[in-house]
């Protein structure tokens, strides 16, 4: 079968001067491809002439038919920068610090793939998707939730969190101080991450109806002592319970601080009736969404690592022993690594 190639003088020298100059060796067999076309020989001659492929033939035919000499270019030689130098990395970082929307994506938030596309109108460096991955992991960025704060910043804020932080540090060796906070408990898991093995997905089987238990914890800053109470309501009784033990359990204590978020059991009528009669219990509200400065919440999130999160347990009872479990072998927290305790036989 006969190809016949239209070459103008023009084209066949430009076509001729390109195989005569280039560097690439693509260039140079693309070229010389579409001039023996032009000379009226068949593929399969070519083929023999040049040494490749027939789909090679065809595939360089194709690309000079559709976009002229410049098709014959071996457009790697002119691929964009790959390289993450250290002025692109800043770059990269820079985003970090605003939104997408910051820059005219319809998403809330980055992906690798948005990354990469910025980061290519930016400064010209076409950086893969995983190569993009490999890049944040250098610079020591992760992937996580943020946290919700509030619009109206509270007033007093930076105030009331530095008495705390004072009151922590300076406490009288006679006073005790304590973080305060409730967890949730439920029978059905919560789905956490594990592993697997490779095009396999565990199942983790849930009872259907879940069934909700509560906790309310008091951690102490000084010693890593925990106390909690339970139930079956997340009500004022459960925090009054806490409130009892506290006291109880701190008897030779002057007073006991108590650092807690404006939850509404911890203001209720009833819960105030209780503290009139335990004058040296003190209550000091966190502004809100302040997590970070309750160090209790480190507490239930190691929890629920290590006991809720996919667990198997078909019944509240069963659950809650290993909750209670796991609340014994932590303490003090923290410094007492629970996640490595053997299962009791």
């Amino acid at each position: 079968m006969k190809i016949r190639v239209q070459l103008s003088a023009g084209q066949q020298y430009e076509i001729a001067k390109m195989m005569q100059k280039t560097k690439s060796r693509v260039e140079a067999l693309r070229c010389r491809v579409i001039l023996l076309l032009a000379d009226g020989e068949s593929p399969s001659e070519v083929q023999k002439c040049v040494g490749c492929v027939r789909s090679t033939i065809y595939t360089t035919l194709y690309r000079f038919e559709d976009e002229g000499t410049d098709g014959l270019r071996d457009k790697r030689l002119c691929a964009p920068a790959r390289k993450a130098t250290p002025e692109v990395r800043e770059q990269l970082l820079a985003y970090l610090d605003c939104v997408p929307k910051d820059y005219a994506w319809q998403r809330s938030s980055w992906t690798l793939e948005l990354l990469s596309l910025q980061l290519q109108k930016d400064t010209g460096v076409e950086i893969s998707v995983s190569h993009l991955r490999q890049v944040l992991k250098q610079e020591k960025c992760r992937r996580g939730r943020p946290r919700p704060a509030l619009q109206i910043p509270v007033r007093g804020r930076r105030e009331i969190l530095g008495n705390i932080e004072r009151l922590v540090e300076h406490a009288d060796p006679d006073d005790e101080v304590v973080y305060v906070d409730e967890a949730d408990i439920d029978l059905n898991p919560r789905i956490g991450l594990t592993y697997m093995k490779p095009g396999q997905q565990h199942l983790v089987l849930t009872p259907g109806k879940n069934v909700k238990y509560y906790i309310a914890g008091a951690l102490n800053s000084r010693t890593g002592r925990i106390l909690y109470s339970h139930g079956t309501r997340k009500n004022s009784a459960l925090f009054i319970d806490l409130l009892l033990g506290l006291n109880n359990a701190y008897r030779r204590a002057r007073r006991i601080h108590a650092v807690l978020y404006n939850y509404v059991i911890h203001k209720s009528q009833a819960t105030h009736k209780v503290l009139a009669a335990l004058p040296k219990i003190k209550l000091h509200f966190l502004p809100p969404y302040s997590p970070e400065h309750n160090p209790i919440e480190r507490l239930w999130k190691q929890m629920h690592d290590n006991v809720t999160r996919n667990h198997r347990h078909l019944t509240m009872q069963s659950l809650w022993t290993d909750v209670t479990t796991f609340l014994y072998d932590v303490q003090p927290f923290p410094g007492t690594k629970a996640s490595l305790k053997r299962a009791v036989a």
